[in-house]
């Protein structure tokens, strides 16, 4: 197969900008010969990459595929290159991540994935869930770690189940160490609570739609921000629906307490690691596979007592 690196470079700035003209004048080309370009690689690896027929152009499926393709190529030629040249090093292991676990539970699996003291060679993107399904839908990262997102749990993707996490109703103590609000029918309580369009804000939603909570709340905040959230708790401002993951320590100190021990007022969500099923660079390769033992042995990265 005749592949020119040129090409795979083009592809990916085309998939970045979605628009030929700008493709071509990134890549200092005229649009007629980048137009040419892009068709022979179509016609080299034997299937259309981008659909023309959008403004701005989307990739097809197969071209979603190839984007995390090209860039590992690419990738490999440069650590090769590196390797010939005698620099030291690799090709790090791209993440995406929900932001509240890129501040949690993803250090701790870099650090447990590490090899003698070495620390694994990653980049990390810490965004919202829903950018992050959709940097992994377009190539952009090998690894997405979030919650269990339906859209992906099909192929083209694969996905290892790392944990549990456990929605908690939490709030700040009175003086005797008790929820500062009261989950009376008749109080009116602040209610600090995720954006409605954010992924963890139709998590709670749901739940309480489903457990058909008597209480009144007023939302006093709403943002996509575990840790936001988390912050106005500590200072007294309402109660919040937030991951155990992330008020572990708090809870434990006596910092927030539960709101409420009320049957049904809290939900467990599956964390895992999603991938494309198409072949990535090696380092992220032997990742997957040291991860898919230990998962079969039983090694969570982190676990819920959900009795």
């Amino acid at each position: 197969m005749n592949l020119e690196s040129k090409w795979l470079e083009d592809f990916l700035a085309l998939a970045e900008l979605r628009n030929f003209s700008r493709a071509a004048e990134f890549r200092n080309i005229t649009q007629p010969a980048f137009g040419r370009r892009i068709r022979s690689l179509e016609q080299t690896v034997g299937f259309e990459l981008v659909d023309r027929g959008t403004v701005p152009i989307n990739l097809t499926p197969e071209g979603r595929l190839f984007r995390t393709t090209a860039r590992n190529l690419l990738r490999q030629m440069e650590e090769g290159l590196g390797q010939l040249q005698g620099v030291v090093g690799g090709q790090a292991i791209d993440f995406a991540a929900a932001h509240s676990l890129s501040v949690t539970l993803l250090p701790e699996l870099i650090q447990q994935m590490s090899e003698d003291e070495q620390l694994l060679q990653t980049r990390v993107e810490s965004i919202d869930v829903d950018l992050a399904v959709e940097a992994l839908q377009e190539g952009n990262c090998d690894f997405l770690l979030a919650f269990n997102v339906e859209a992906l749990m099909q192929p083209p993707f694969e996905y290892l189940k790392l944990g549990l996490t456990r929605m908690l109703p939490v709030c700040l103590p009175d003086e005797q160490g008790k929820s500062l609000f009261s989950d009376a029918h008749s109080e009116t309580v602040p209610l600090l609570r995720y954006s409605p369009n954010a992924f963890m804000g139709r998590k709670v939603n749901s739940l309480l739609s489903a457990s058909n909570v008597p209480v009144r709340f007023q939302t006093v905040m709403e943002s996509s921000l575990t840790n936001l959230l988390k912050e106005m708790a500590l200072k007294g401002k309402g109660v919040a629906w937030l991951p155990d993951y992330s008020v572990q320590h708090e809870l434990e100190s006596g910092q927030l307490v539960p709101f409420s021990t009320r049957p049904g007022w809290t939900g467990p969500i599956e964390i895992l690691l999603y991938r494309n099923n198409v072949r990535l660079h090696a380092r992220a390769e032997r990742l997957w596979s040291e991860l898919s033992q230990r998962c079969q042995a039983g090694w969570q990265l982190t676990d819920i007592d959900l009795q």
